[in-house]
């Protein structure tokens, strides 16, 4: 089913997909709705790819526990400054 939407093209775009629509026989429209599935497919991989790099709020919990870092009152300058 097509949907009728409004879209904002620059120039040059504009004037590249009339020529591609002229030298392949398609409508401007054609011609667009093909560019757009191209698009979506290779952006929606992109995208998938750097949403399975991201770690869970409890992965990221789970690797900061594993390696804590120094508290206050654990190195010696801390001990002598603080008079703990």
């Amino acid at each position: 089913m097509l949907i009728r939407k409004q879209i904002l093209l620059q120039d040059n775009h504009e004037y590249a997909i009339e020529e591609l629509a002229a030298l392949t026989g398609k409508s401007f429209s054609q011609i667009t709705r093909t560019l757009l599935d191209r698009a979506i497919k290779t952006e929606g991989k992109k995208i998938k790819k750097k949403a399975k790099n991201k770690q869970t709020q409890f992965e990221a919990l789970e690797q900061w526990a594993a390696n804590p870092v120094s508290g206050p009152g654990d190195s010696e300058y801390d001990k002598y400054a603080y008079d703990l």
